[in-house]
């Protein structure tokens, strides 16, 4: 496998997420280590969960977390203000309020569960029929084509991320076609309000043994004209900063596109991809 340069990771997690175990700093070593050019510190905001994670004191303290950062890691390795919105469109004035607080460079949205429902990760397919798990996904979709058309973020993460965890389940026959209407509605809204697609890379590393979303996605982004595109390790510990970057990279490249996206002040920047 080729090695690139001007690598970037920008989507991961301190401890200040409900779900991570590391300070800035230390996944700052790590990501240095990995011969990283560019990384984004994203701690989740899971809007529809704001009183249960303490976000209120987590957004504050991972911004904080990330400048700390910053100032001793300025000439090792860029690093950006960013945040992961989880179900932003779930509570719109809270997600604008709280987007307020700080200056971002970047902002990814997401969505991890349906309205008023637990995690994708937390379902229990096995006691689900086939029908019933199309049905969630029809739900699924349908949520993050509200997200692309809401455009208050900057990357649109792990498309397929509910597919994770069907596979992690060991179940078969889920058929993503039904689908290629509404992600080509999705991918055509992030074209036009010139947004990115992320490739999230931590699906390699599971039982999906897949990025997220596949590489025909990516390939079909590209046919409809996109050209943003970010990667991103989802990292939660320092082992898995830039993970899966490079096969990341390989599908950018298979694809057709000649740069990855960074970030400054929310503005797109285009690295070329280079071996």
């Amino acid at each position: 496998m080729a090695t690139y340069k001007n690598k970037t990771d920008l989507h991961m997690h301190t401890s200040s997420s409900f779900d991570g175990n590391y300070p800035a700093s230390m996944m700052c070593e790590a990501a240095v280590e990995a011969g990283l050019e560019t990384i984004a510190f994203t701690d989740h905001f899971d809007v529809d969960f704001y009183e249960r994670h303490n976000l209120d004191f987590r957004q504050k303290s991972s911004y904080e977390d990330i400048c700390s950062a910053q100032d001793v890691f300025s000439d090792k390795i860029r690093i950006l203000r960013g945040i992961e919105m989880g179900q932003p469109t779930y509570d719109l004035a809270l997600t604008e309020k709280s987007l307020e607080r700080f200056e971002y460079d970047f902002i990814i949205g997401s969505i991890h569960n349906l309205r008023q429902m637990p995690d994708f990760g937390d379902l229990k397919y096995t006691e689900m029929t086939l029908d019933e798990i199309h049905a969630l996904l029809d739900k699924y979709f349908a949520e993050e084509l509200i997200l692309a058309k809401w455009n208050g973020f900057d990357t649109l993460a792990h498309l397929t991320y509910p597919i994770r965890y069907i596979i992690q389940a060991g179940i078969e026959g889920v058929d993503l076609s039904r689908y290629d209407d509404i992600t080509d509605e999705i991918f055509k809204t992030l074209i036009a309000n010139g947004k990115a697609l992320e490739i999230n890379t931590s699906g390699l590393r599971q039982p999906i043994g897949k990025t997220m979303p596949t590489e025909n996605y990516v390939r079909r982004f590209k046919e409809l004209g996109g050209e943003l595109l970010t990667l991103g390790s989802d990292a939660h510990f320092t082992e898995h900063v830039g993970a899966g970057i490079d096969q990341g990279y390989e599908i950018a490249e298979s694809c057709g596109f000649r740069y990855v996206t960074c970030f400054k002040k929310r503005k797109p920047v285009q690295v070329k991809i280079e071996k």
